[in-house]
């Protein structure tokens, strides 16, 4: 049955996004029909072209929501700048863990449905941008190379965490994921010539390549 209350309308359009991101990761885009979004909330199907007028629409609406949701915050003031850099990475690839049956799925439908690519740019967008300003901060505070190529070493780290997430339950003899995230954080550390000991002391410049 459809409550159509005015108060209910929040909650029925957080219900139809749920079932369809959810549906989305189980079937792609032809399994994901507005028939069985309804069923699956409990919801009449005319309530699905209510709230968001088509399948394509309500289907980029699930997943651009997906894509902002809890999204792990680095932290450019903390005291420890590489224990934050470990704590954020490990959320992010926690993050892309947790929906890597949504990611595998829309990596697989953008070749047909170039329209959700944006959704899937979203979903690592947000982290690169966080960690190109986090190393920018710290090349500024002489705790890095001056020369280092920041998004470089940004794309590196952010790449490294979602194939590990992506691939991990089929690769079972892999490393525990803190390892694996601990070790990825200290390649980036080297790549952009910052350490333990240059990070703690803010006032020492880092070196320049030759």
């Amino acid at each position: 049955m459809t409550d159509l209350r005015p108060d209910s309308r929040s909650d029925t359009r957080d219900r139809l996004i749920d079932v369809t991101a959810r549906l989305f990761a189980e079937a792609g885009y032809h399994g994901t029909t507005t028939r069985r979004i309804a069923q699956e909330a409990d919801l009449n199907e005319v309530t699905v072209f209510r709230h968001f007028g088509s399948k394509d629409a309500l289907i980029r609406e699930a997943l651009r929501v997906v894509a902002r949701e809890r999204r792990p915050l680095l932290d450019v003031a903390a005291p420890d700048p590489i224990a934050e850099l470990n704590r954020w990475a490990l959320a992010c690839f926690t993050h892309f863990y947790d929906h890597r049956n949504l990611i595998r799925r829309m990596m697989g439908e953008m070749v047909e449905r170039p329209e959700i690519a944006p959704g899937l740019c979203e979903d690592t967008n947000e982290e690169f941008f966080q960690l190109h300003r986090y190393l920018e901060a710290l090349k500024q505070r002489g705790q890095a190379r001056a020369d280092v190529r920041t998004e470089a070493a940004a794309g590196m780290l952010i790449g490294a965490l979602l194939s590990n997430a992506l691939w991990r339950d089929l690769l079972p003899n892999m490393p525990p994921p803190e390892e694996n995230v601990r070790l990825y954080v200290e390649l980036m550390l080297r790549a952009v010539g910052a350490d333990r000991r240059n990070v703690a002391r803010p006032g020492k410049r880092a070196g320049t390549a030759r």
